[in-house]
Parts: structure tokens; sequence; C-alpha cells
């Protein structure tokens, strides 16, 4: 716990960063702004330009640095990451997701059910679960890890999901992301399949048929191997930040 919050007055002249990673502004983000010698670091660039047309503090922006921190996040389940993916036509599990159940995600858990009853046998698994060996051992098994936005259709990616499951080799189907940072680099490095939320689970459907048909065979190790190589922020972010 930090001995100097955000929201405590008594602090308000001391140098702080706050580290924005939620995809929406909560009470913190304007304690910080009022505070003359605290930095809010952001990691969408759709949440920067929120800020930039914000209601409540017109100068919002003004506090903000955009750095994409949770790009290639380190992930709580690497211990588990098995050292060669096993091949997508061979998993056992059809679609997985893990992440807070908001009332968002529940239409798209109630699709999968429906996915499921369409096809006999096959599993399905979207759940809040905090058993990282549970949530490793679906990625491993998923031919597809779901990723859908908590609250809103435009909202920014959510890179630590995506982080968390991308060195396991399942197809990601994500919801559209409102950033435009590396969109196209998903899509064509590590596979990703954008669809909008009404047809989410059908853009799955999809993927795992072509999986079925042994059309992704060999494109979980390029996945894998792509991801691990990483992004060199030693090199981009001087050409930021200078």
């Amino acid at each position: 716990r930090s001995p100097c919050t955000i929201s405590d007055e008594k602090c308000r002249n001391v140098p702080r960063i706050f580290i924005q990673t939620e995809q929406y502004f909560k009470p913190h983000i304007y304690a910080c702004h009022e505070s003359p010698d605290c930095i809010i670091i952001d990691f969408a660039e759709f949440n920067y330009v929120k800020a930039q047309h914000d209601g409540i503090a017109a100068d919002l922006f003004e506090s903000f640095v955009l750095l994409p921190v949770m790009h290639q996040n380190p992930s709580r389940i690497s211990e588990y990451e098995p050292p060669i993916p096993v091949t997508l036509s061979n998993r056992t599990v059809d679609i997985s997701f893990f992440g807070e159940m908001t009332n968002r995600r529940k239409f798209f858990a109630q699709e999968g059910g429906k996915y499921k009853e369409s096809h006999p046998g096959r599993h399905v698994v979207i759940q809040k679960n905090h058993r990282i060996a549970f949530v490793a051992h679906h990625y491993k098994e998923s031919k597809v890890c779901l990723l859908a936005h908590s609250y809103n259709s435009k909202s920014g990616g959510e890179y630590h999901r995506l982080s968390e499951f991308a060195r396991f080799g399942c197809v990601p189907v994500m919801e559209h992301f409102s950033d435009r940072i590396g969109l196209d680099v998903y899509e064509q490095c590590a596979e990703a399949v954008f669809e909008n939320s009404t047809n989410l689970i059908g853009a799955a459907a999809d993927v795992i048929a072509k999986i079925d048909e042994g059309l992704y065979d060999g494109r979980e190790r390029r996945m894998v191997d792509w991801w691990k190589t990483g992004v060199h922020w030693e090199r981009i972010l001087p050409t930021v930040f200078g």
C-alpha cells in the first residue's frame, strides 16, 4: 500500500505517477490531475482521446502520457506455458474466456451456451476464475480464446488478457478495439480475428471449423514464437519520448 495515496490531500504536492489500467475513468484520475506533480500513464490511445474530450476537466489530457504498458505484459501464468504449444486441431476446448463477468459479458456466456447446444460434445468455458492452473490448462487446450470488453463496445484494448493467453497459441477472437495502434500487426502476426460484439461467437465458430479441417495447424507455433520475440521497447520508446 502506498504511504501517499492519490486521494490523500496531504500528499497533493508530492510527485506521483498514476498508472491507469482501467477501461473507464475512476475518481483517482481527477485527483491526480488536480495535483501539480502527478502524471497519469495510460495504456490505450482510446483513453487518451477520451481525456481530450472529457466533460469534467477540460484540460484533463494534459496530465496524460500515453505509454502502452500492457502490450505484451508479463503474465501471471507464465510458469504454465508449454515448451511446445498443442496443435490446434488436437485441442479439446473450443472456446475459453476468463474475466470479470459483467452484465455485458454474461451475454457472451449465453451465446456460448447456444454454441454448445448446437455442437454437442464440445467444450466452452466462459467464466470468472482466479485459479491460475485451471486457467492455464484451458488456454493450453483451447482452439479459440475470446476477448470481449467489460462495459462498452467503444473501449481500449484489453492487452493484459491478450498477453496472458497469446503465449498458449490459441487463436484470439476479439471484439474490435477503439485503439488504432497495433491492430494490423495483431491481425497479421498474432492471427487475431476482430469482430463486432453481436457476432463474436459466430466468428469463433468460423475459426473453429477451419481448425477442425486442419487449416490452422502450425500457426500456433508461429503465433507463440512471434509473441515471445517481444516488443523492443528500448528501441521504440526513445523515438516517442526522446
